[in-house]
């Protein structure tokens, strides 16, 4: 036993030894390597070379060789550059391809055009004995910026083999050189060849298509290379991508025209219908979302997208009307017989309560008809059939209705209703949010502020950034006026105008100018006029409110909010693109940590006409 313990102890001293001259070795190299970084770093390059010297003459150490690469180069010391690149590439020959391009780099940087022709024949020569050299000498090329000969690099392989793939490689030169038509020849090729690359090349395209620009002759040229495609039967994933192009464009009608006659020969994938009807629906190309959506009801209630089509079929159509400038009752009262339609034969159906929801707004406020609205929803809260999100917003959506009515108190007992039914859920968090906002409305601001704080860590971001808005705004004006007769005198306005009394609205506004010319919620005051301007269609008053904001309380936190809607109301009311650019610079100059800064910076640059990524 003592044997065998003597025989370990000699053998851990023979290691532990043999560790140590290891390290002596290894030591000297790495600090050698990082004392020649650091005057590498100061561009003392004669000072690096020299700590340089010996891992270049014999390591393999490709950081060690690419800093004296570019010392020599620094230095204009060729002749050691090109030495050095030969020398390595016998030393590591697995990555020949690197030191053959680097020395190529060298003669075509000095412009001995002779030698660089020669090395790139040579590369060429290795390429036609070995094709598969190609990708990495392509590689090599293209790093080293020659798009040029690393395409020449993948065609000289596949003149020997064509079965090689270098269509992704080639897309992207193509594209460094300018040459869009080529680059979208091998996006199609690489599709045809593998269909697995078509979310990326649809990555590739969201990129370069704009709906800026419908004329594009590339873009032109790609539509029409995937319709010979498509009509000569390529794959079905080109189909895909050609719809794809005509959305990236918004040209939603050419995308419908495509699928329509795909679906014809049951060539498109289930719900692609009902998806870009979505996207039109989301870029407000409502009536056209409208007409897929009916295109998808005409294939009868057995399709399985039936119930869906309906659903956005009505909401489309609902926010068409609301986008006319001008609607008649009757156009309303037409539009609430479709949604009756779809109510009964959705009986016993879950889909219902959607259906439910939007017939009552229309009723409520589009008709004036509280009552049927009314009626039809506590209807609702009765159906075993519909589900707990349907009840909830069906009681959040009564609760809206009774405060709309003036029924504050009955109306906060609804969102406690909802906001128990789905507590934790986004449904429960709004009906959380509207209950305080109710409670604010009566004049109860301290219980209303306990819940607006609670809800400032919403995992909903909007409920979250309105619940903050409103926890400042009570925060600040309690805190000054120990009556809070302003804060109610604006809580009043404030519910007014959700119910849509503007006249009335307006009024207790005015009251702030007499009664409460210095208070702090001055701003709010003149923010919400404003806003009431607006939306009686009175531009130059909404103007002359959000002016005043800027010029009197240009220090407040709404200052960046006025000047915003200054910015979009001379754009989309007196299509004047130089004062709202001056608005919008005001924005990310002056309050370059407002929630509006990004969109500002990017619609000033725009109206510029900068090209924008």
């Amino acid at each position: 036993m003592n044997k065998f313990l003597h025989s370990i102890f000699f053998l851990f001293l023979y290691l532990s030894v043999d560790a140590q001259e290891l390290d002596k070795a290894v030591q000297p190299a790495n600090s050698d390597l990082q004392i020649a970084g650091q005057y590498f770093k100061q561009e003392e390059y004669l000072k690096a070379l020299d700590f340089l010297d010996d891992l270049l003459e014999k390591s393999r150490n490709i950081q060690a060789y690419e800093m004296g690469l570019t010392c020599y180069l620094a230095l204009e010391d060729y002749d050691n550059a090109i030495d050095l690149a030969k020398d390595w590439s016998k030393r590591i020959p697995g990555q020949k391809n690197r030191f053959d391009v680097d020395e190529l780099s060298v003669y075509l940087l000095t412009k001995e055009e002779r030698k660089a022709e020669r090395k790139f024949e040579n590369i060429l020569e290795i390429i036609t004995k070995q094709p598969n050299q190609a990708y990495f000498y392509g590689k090599a090329l293209q790093d080293k910026g020659y798009p040029k000969m690393a395409l020449l690099a993948y065609e000289e392989a596949l003149k020997k083999e064509s079965r090689l793939n270098f269509d992704y490689q080639m897309a992207q030169l193509y594209g460094e050189l300018g040459d869009i038509k080529k680059m979208y020849d091998n996006y199609i090729a690489m599709i045809e060849r593998t269909p697995g690359y078509l979310p990326t090349i649809k990555m590739f395209l969201a990129q370069g298509i704009s709906a800026d620009k419908p004329d594009d002759e590339n873009t032109l040229y790609l539509k029409e290379e995937l319709i010979k495609k498509i009509q000569a039967g390529g794959a079905p994933q080109l189909n895909e991508l050609l719809i794809h192009v005509f959305t990236q464009e918004n040209n939603f009608r050419g995308a419908f025209l495509q699928l329509k006659a795909l679906d014809r020969r049951n060539a498109i994938a289930p719900g692609q219908l009902n998806s870009l009807a979505k996207i039109a629906f989301n870029a407000e190309e409502y009536t056209l979302a409208a007409s897929i959506y009916q295109y998808v009801m005409e294939k009868g209630e057995a399709d399985g997208f039936y119930q869906g089509a309906v659903l956005g079929y009505l909401s489309a159509r609902k926010a068409e009307q609301s986008q006319k400038a001008e609607t008649q009752p009757k156009d309303w009262a037409n539009l609430a017989e479709e949604y009756e339609k779809y109510r009964l034969a959705f009986q016993g159906d879950p889909y219902q309560g959607e259906v439910i929801l939007g017939l009552v707004d229309i009723y409520a406020y589009r008709l004036n008809r509280q009552d049927t609205a009314a009626q039809i929803l506590q209807g609702m809260f009765t159906k075993g059939f519909l589900g707990p999100e349907d009840i909830a917003r069906g009681q959040i959506a009564y609760a809206d209705l009774l405060l709309y009515q003036g029924k504050r108190w009955d109306a906060i007992i609804y969102y406690r209703k909802a906001e128990k039914l789905l507590e934790r859920s986004p449904i429960g968090q709004e009906a959380k949010f509207k209950r305080a906002k109710a409670a604010y409305y009566v004049g109860d601001f301290q219980w209303s502020q306990g819940i607006f704080k609670i809800l400032k860590e919403s995992t909903s971001k909007l409920i979250a950034n309105d619940a903050m808005q409103y926890s400042l705004l009570i925060t600040d004006n309690m805190a000054l006026d120990s009556t809070t007769e302003a804060l109610e005198t604006y809580a009043k306005a404030d519910l007014l105008f959700y119910r849509g009394k503007l006249d009335s609205a307006l009024y207790y506004l005015a009251l702030f100018d007499v009664a409460f010319p210095d208070h702090p919620i001055l701003d709010e005051a003149l923010l919400m006029k404003g806003d009431i301007y607006f939306k009686q269609k009175n531009f130059t008053e909404a103007e002359r409110a959000w002016q005043k904001i800027v010029a009197d309380h240009s220090k407040e936190i709404l200052a960046d909010d006025a000047l915003y809607r200054l910015a979009n109301l001379q754009i989309n009311q007196y299509a004047s693109s130089e004062k709202a650019m001056e608005y919008f610079e005001r924005i990310f100059i002056e309050y370059s940590d407002s929630f509006y800064a990004a969109e500002a910076r990017n619609s000033y640059r725009n109206l510029r006409g900068d090209q924008l990524n």
